[in-house]
């Protein structure tokens, strides 16, 4: 497993446009640039960076990982450590705790194949699959995810999400926030207002794209 050099300095700073809850700016530009060059093209990503991408095989290693702490012994996910490890502000006060939410992270993230900023993951499950007059994700296995109860069933439930909208079409910022999100929640840091919670942004996107269409077939 080779490791390789440190990326060049990006062309300019990208404007991360996604309303974040528990992911700070630096952090979520670091991630963005982090997944790039994991999964991108080399030609593709010279419009982001003038560093190279990773080889595949640093991704292949990351998918393999069922676990969080599998995770954390890969190459991949030491590249996206060392570039948030020391964002000051950040609400993971604790080490370990920080390295665990960002291993999961990583696993979910390493699925997405291609990113639409400001899409979230809520918005396109909750979307008809085809015409068939359903969503990507049934109701049932929607409350589900919501009802995740540690890192590794929110993790295998994510990629089990994607899987189901070909791993594609949703910002990776936005995605990493919500599992930031769900891990601030599980350690007791909860939004004051329910509006504010990991299980209602997810519902209120999945319902609202559900109702798009069912409303038109009433």
């Amino acid at each position: 497993m080779s490791e390789t050099a440190e990326p060049q300095a990006e062309k300019e700073t990208p404007v991360v446009t996604e309303y974040l809850r528990a992911v700070r700016p630096e952090e979520a530009f670091a991630v963005r640039c982090w997944w790039q060059r994991l999964t991108l093209p080399a030609e593709e990503l010279k419009a982001f960076t003038s560093a190279p991408p990773w080889p595949k095989g640093v991704r292949a290693m990351l998918r393999r990982s069922e676990t969080p702490e599998a995770a954390m012994l890969s190459e991949a996910f030491r590249h996206l450590w060392h570039s948030v490890e020391k964002v000051e502000g950040s609400w993971m006060g604790q080490r370990d705790i920080r390295l665990q939410a960002w291993a999961c992270i990583a696993l979910v993230l390493a699925e997405v194949t291609a990113e639409r900023p400001n899409v979230s993951l809520g918005s396109q499950l909750g979307k008809q699959k085809k015409d068939t007059g359903k969503p990507h994700m049934s109701e049932l296995r929607f409350q589900q995810l919501l009802t995740c109860q540690t890192p590794e069933e929110l993790v295998q439930r994510l990629r089990r999400a994607l899987a189901l909208i070909d791993k594609r079409d949703v910002s990776v910022v936005h995605l990493a926030d919500n599992i930031a999100l769900w891990w601030r929640e599980s350690q007791g840091d909860m939004a004051p207002q329910p509006s504010g919670r990991l299980g209602f942004l997810w519902a209120n996107d999945y319902f609202e794209a559900l109702s798009r269409y069912q409303r038109g077939s009433d």
